[in-house]
């Protein structure tokens, strides 16, 4: 079982997600608001409060240059992404993007009632797109009801975020050079609001 079957939690839960989403864009002031929401989803786990207090502090404190240079490291190149956030580069033979992977994900959106905008960059295959449209389905089953929809969740977990989003956070946190994106490893590997 990926999601909680109790309703608050599971409000928790996609909460959770949806805010790590937009922790993938790039670093800045911006984002304290959510860290600080992130912080009160996670009071109960210490640890996870202490990372996120960090999280804050450094985008409150370190250089944002650096802080940028080093998403760009991990996250888009240009030579090389040290933590490349794409489902498809886990999942799949062949080192791309927007293959078959791509393909299925984008077509389990359209299931679910969404799509990614025509002049959007990234893939569908996106880890905050991932994060987001779990987040959606969690959010639909909260407030329609729906218990058919966990195993829908729990499958498309297992199938498409929780094979390969461990991998990703440890490459972030073994490859960062900032406490921001160290703290932020961590935090994901550690303490992902859901699991198997």
């Amino acid at each position: 079982m990926v999601f909680s079957r109790e309703c608050e939690e599971l409000a928790a839960q996609a909460e959770a997600l949806r805010l790590l989403s937009l922790l993938f864009d790039g670093p800045s002031p911006s984002l304290l608001p959510v860290v600080e929401s992130l912080e009160g989803l996670y009071r109960g786990d210490r640890e996870a409060v202490e990372l996120l207090e960090g999280m804050a502090e450094s985008l409150e404190r370190d250089d944002l240059v650096a802080l940028q240079v080093d998403h760009a490291r991990l996250f888009i190149g240009p030579f090389q992404m040290i933590a490349p956030p794409y489902a498809s580069l886990y999942l799949e033979a062949g080192d791309r993007v927007d293959g078959e992977v791509t393909r299925r994900i984008a077509r389990r959106y359209a299931e679910g009632g969404l799509s990614l905008l025509p002049d959007e960059k990234r893939p569908a295959d996106y880890v905050g797109y991932l994060f987001e449209f779990l987040s959606y389905l969690a959010f639909e089953v909260v407030r329609k009801g729906g218990k058919g929809r966990f195993s829908e969740m729990d499958q498309f977990a297992e199938e498409y975020v929780l094979g390969w989003v461990p991998r990703l956070f440890g490459l972030m946190q073994e490859g960062a050079d900032t406490r921001y994106f160290k703290s932020f490893g961590k935090l994901g590997l550690e303490h992902l609001p859901v699991g198997l």
